[in-house]
């Protein structure tokens, strides 16, 4: 039997979300995106409290880009990290208002034809992609221009065994369990379809099998199997998941990324189809290699992401890097 969750008490921050996701959301109205656009000046309020954060987002940087950037150069990319998250997480709020009329004043595609292409076989698409950049919007876009979207990714709470073992990660209290809902709730007004791991795969082969795509972050945290594999210069510890999926059911990869740029809508590549053969590492390092290099040239993107991860890299034997981890349990994905 679980735990019970523990009651946090109710801190400023818990305020600043609950207020970010309830009046504040309700005021944007996405037919106006001149108004969205004047609050992207905001991320300098969160960079400027995130002290130690800042910190460790650059270390996890000059871990990933070693003397490409100087001192000042490293300092104005994680700036720069934060204004990417601000917007991202601002135009969030505008999951459930947006619609086919409105989605491109936020987000565009280039690139689309590599997804008709992929499409085309008749065996769907896995749609891979990392933690960077305007994610959910993209998944809007895709859901409100006729694609059948599958998201397969963990929400809400943390998963049971890492709950246990971190318990400070359940503690809630009304706010943080109002904020949730809302945020769950206006993921939800998209016109897709969540999956979640408790989901039996045999979901994840019908839906390829009528020509879905079916969405998964490669450098998500929560999967069955993971290896490791260079990015960015450094073993990181990745699932699977995706490549040996398309190999059993013969759809293609479409690898894409989303980045947000200072000016105009956010941006999404779109890669070239990857067509597999029978061996999945060879599917997956076609795939890192071409995330990889929209990362080299996009590495403001993944600030937050490497953020969130390096705080995490303890918690569980498949951290994002194992070069961060406090121990050695990763390498045993070495082996697979």
């Amino acid at each position: 039997m679980s735990a019970e969750p523990l009651t946090a008490p109710i801190s400023p921050a818990d305020v600043a979300r609950w207020a970010f996701w309830g009046p504040f959301r309700d005021a944007l109205d996405p037919r106006r995106p001149g108004m969205v656009r004047a609050l992207h000046r905001g991320w300098r309020l969160q960079h400027l409290a995130a002290r130690g954060g800042r910190v460790l987002m650059e270390d996890e940087l000059r871990r990933c880009f070693g003397d490409r950037f100087d001192d000042p150069g490293y300092q104005d990319l994680v700036a720069d990290a934060y204004r990417c998250a601000w917007r991202v997480h601002l135009e969030e709020l505008l999951l459930g208002k947006v619609g086919p009329d409105t989605v491109e004043q936020y987000i565009r595609f280039e690139g689309r034809e590599n997804l008709d292409r992929a499409l085309a076989p008749g065996k769907g698409v896995v749609w891979t992609y990392p933690h960077a950049g305007a994610v959910m919007m993209m998944l809007a876009w895709l859901a409100h221009n006729g694609y059948r979207y599958v998201q397969y990714a963990a929400r809400g709470l943390p998963p049971p065994e890492v709950a246990a073992a971190n318990p400070a990660l359940m503690a809630t209290n009304r706010l943080r369990e109002k904020v949730r809902k809302v945020r769950e709730d206006n993921e939800d007004k998209v016109p897709c379809t969540y999956l979640t791991m408790d989901s039996p795969t045999r979901e994840l082969y019908r839906r390829l099998a009528d020509n879905e795509l079916v969405g998964i972050a490669f450098d998500g945290r929560a999967a069955a199997k993971f290896f490791v594999h260079p990015l960015l210069g450094r073993p990181a510890v990745l699932s699977s998941g995706p490549y040996r999926l398309a190999v059993s059911t013969k759809a293609a990869v479409v690898p894409a990324f989303c980045l947000t740029p200072k000016e105009g809508p956010a941006i999404c590549k779109v890669g070239e189809p990857i067509f597999p053969g029978k061996d999945w590492r060879e599917v997956a390092e076609e795939v890192l290699r071409v995330e990889e290099a929209w990362l080299r040239e996009h590495p403001s993107e993944y600030g937050i992401w490497l953020l969130h991860c390096r705080r995490r890299a303890g918690m569980d034997d498949h951290p994002l890097y194992g070069d961060s981890a406090p121990d050695e349990r990763w390498k045993r994905w070495e082996r697979e």
